[in-house]
């Protein structure tokens, strides 16, 4: 069977008919809708009821008739000379019509792949059966990572899936009225697709069908995916410049600051090499100057840079005169003047938990706030680009983050005042977390890592997506020390990177990029948005031996794509107390 002959087949159980209610019993419907007419159990009706005719006021023409929607029905049984559907509405009488609704069917796309199978074979296979449902006309075919990952976390195997465990309750929960579920798997050391599609939540699928890869679907081509890429023709007379995600997912970038192969250069440039590790970076760009800026700490100082050009310039330094390391840093525009404040947050052994706000508006740098006992954490929650809301999470003595608690933050007079309390996880903790639209334009998503260093996605508390690597790591240790019946007793915990967002490809929506400093080999995971859904892809950077301790980006220029601000670690003690950080940007093609 070939991919053509699936959509077909897909294409086949949603028939444009019409019939009649013959006869009604409680909730069931007998149809004038034989065999022969192509109607499946699981197809959805629309029951209507005609009324007056209507004309033409000039030429008498008879136009049609008043109708009304009186429910509608799903076909259970179909036998030879009629068929059975389900009701659900009131008011149905004999005589009654029913149809196929004009508009078109939902189609939640389920991708499903075992260990083994080539992620680009899988991505082409699925791409493939994506645009073939597409072009019908019929569908609308929308990804079902929510599904597959509700099926991972329910410890329902794929095959379980598609023997129908699980089908009704993905229906209920996800809004799913039809779902096309794939699995992916070897066979004879060939890819195999197993194909199931349920209607209405029926574990009975209407479709069924199994076949190899066919040999013509190759391997999705790195950039596959992006929007600025897509629709462009594989060979022109000149080469366009790429997207900056096409060309992250193009290529190996190596220690060199060059990709492998000289079609898909990422030229590299060293804008800084700092004597001392950085503990925290951030980049941003205020609203008053339009100047890209940079915040780094060493545990001890905060500098702020301007960024001109492949250089960075001073613009000024704090001295933050109290016990306890600097932990994290941001750039915020809190007071909405244009200009940036830098949000920090430090640890003491002996005092705790403090955060401070320093302003630098009256010339010299101040903190306008300084608070214990809470995590501030800066986000852009109206998607400008640029962080102009505070949260706070509580300090725990005990665990450390206040887990799963967090509020709306305001500058109000020396201190803070809560506005709201914000609906998180129960297990978001105050580090390496961001906010994104990656899951579309209109929509606001939490990203952050988790405990087990898996990057999540969240619509609000319901979880998107989540990633399958390991993200995160190479940031700041804290110890605590406890003191447990007649001793004391070290408890560590980790801050983590803060998941850079950024529109890499044009398109409006942001890609994620995130270091993955616990696999070897200096690894970026970029997660970006296909047809299918939500994809994650590693990049391999050729920075082995160095920490990226964080990300940045600043837009490009004239409508350039925006560069990239690595901050790569080289620690040169067992302890990783000392050592020196090179600050690297990537360059336009």
């Amino acid at each position: 069977m070939s991919l053509s002959a699936l959509v077909d087949g897909a294409l086949a159980l949603f028939p444009r008919l019409e019939g009649d209610v013959l006869e009604i019993q409680g909730k069931s419907l007998t149809l004038s809708l034989p065999r022969r007419s192509g109607v499946q159990p699981g197809l959805g009706l629309e029951v209507f009821q005609e009324g007056r005719e209507i004309r033409h006021p000039k030429t008498g023409q008879l136009l049609g008739r008043a109708e009304q929607i009186v429910g509608q029905a799903t076909v259970t049984q179909v036998l030879e000379g009629y068929s059975v559907a389900r009701y659900d509405g009131d008011g149905a009488r004999p005589g009654d019509r029913v149809r196929v609704p004009s508009g078109k069917v939902r189609v939640v796309l389920v991708s499903l792949a075992e260990t083994g199978v080539r992620q680009n074979l899988v991505e082409a296979a699925t791409t493939e059966v994506y645009e073939g449902l597409s072009r019908t006309g019929r569908f609308q075919v929308v990804p079902g990572d929510q599904i597959a990952l509700w099926l991972a976390q329910s410890n329902v195997k794929p095959d379980e899936f598609l023997a129908g465990k699980g089908v009704r309750e993905a229906a209920e929960r996800f809004k799913a009225d039809t779902i096309l579920a794939i699995q992916f798997r070897q066979v004879q050391r060939k890819p195999f697709m197993d194909v199931r599609m349920f209607g209405s939540g029926r574990p009975e699928p209407t479709l069924s069908t199994a076949f190899f890869v066919p040999a013509s679907v190759k391997p999705v081509p790195p950039g596959r995916f992006s929007a600025g890429d897509r629709n462009q023709a594989a060979a022109t007379a000149e080469r366009k410049p790429r997207s900056l995600l096409a060309r992250l997912l193009g290529g190996l970038v190596e220690g060199s600051g060059n990709y492998s192969s000289a079609a898909d250069t990422i030229p590299l440039a060293e804008v800084q090499r700092f004597p001392f590790v950085v503990v925290s970076m951030d980049v941003s760009m205020g609203a008053r100057d339009q100047i890209p800026r940079m915040v780094v700490t060493d545990g001890e100082r905060v500098w702020v840079y301007k960024i001109v050009g492949k250089a960075l310039e001073a613009d000024w330094t704090y001295y933050a005169r109290s016990l306890g390391l600097v932990i994290s840093v941001q750039l915020a525009d809190l007071t909405g003047s244009g200009s940036l404040e830098v949000v920090a947050n430090r640890f003491s052994s002996r005092a705790g938990l403090s955060s401070f706000i320093i302003s630098a508006a009256s010339g010299s740098p101040t903190a306008i706030v300084d608070q214990e006992d809470s995590f501030l954490v800066a986000v852009d929650e109206k998607g400008t680009g640029v962080k102009q809301t505070l949260w706070s999470q509580p300090y725990s003595a005990d665990t450390f983050f206040g887990k799963g608690k967090m509020a709306q933050v305001t500058i109000k007079g020396n201190g803070l005042a809560k506005v709201r309390q914000v609906p998180v996880p129960s297990e978001l903790r105050a580090t390496g977390l961001t906010l994104s639209n990656v899951t579309g334009k209109d929509q606001r998503a939490l990203v952050f890592i988790d405990e087990s260093n898996r990057l999540r996605v969240n619509l609000g508390n319901e979880e998107i997506w989540r990633s399958s690597s390991i993200v995160g790591g190479g940031s700041a240790k804290i110890e605590v020390t406890r003191v447990i019946e007649r001793g004391g007793r070290s408890f560590f915990y980790y801050m983590e990177p803060t998941p850079l967002t950024v529109d890499l490809d044009g398109d409006g929506v942001q890609e994620i990029v995130v270091p993955q400093n616990k696999v070897e080999g200096g690894v970026l995971g970029v997660v970006y948005r296909g047809p299918t859904g939500m994809r994650f892809q590693q990049v391999t950077t050729g920075f082995e031996g160095g920490v990226m301790a964080a990300l940045g980006a600043i837009p490009g220029e004239d409508g350039a794509p925006p560069s990239l601000i690595i901050a790569v670690v080289r620690h040169s003690n067992f302890l990783k107390t000392s050592g020196e950080t090179q600050i690297i940007m990537t360059l336009p093609e």
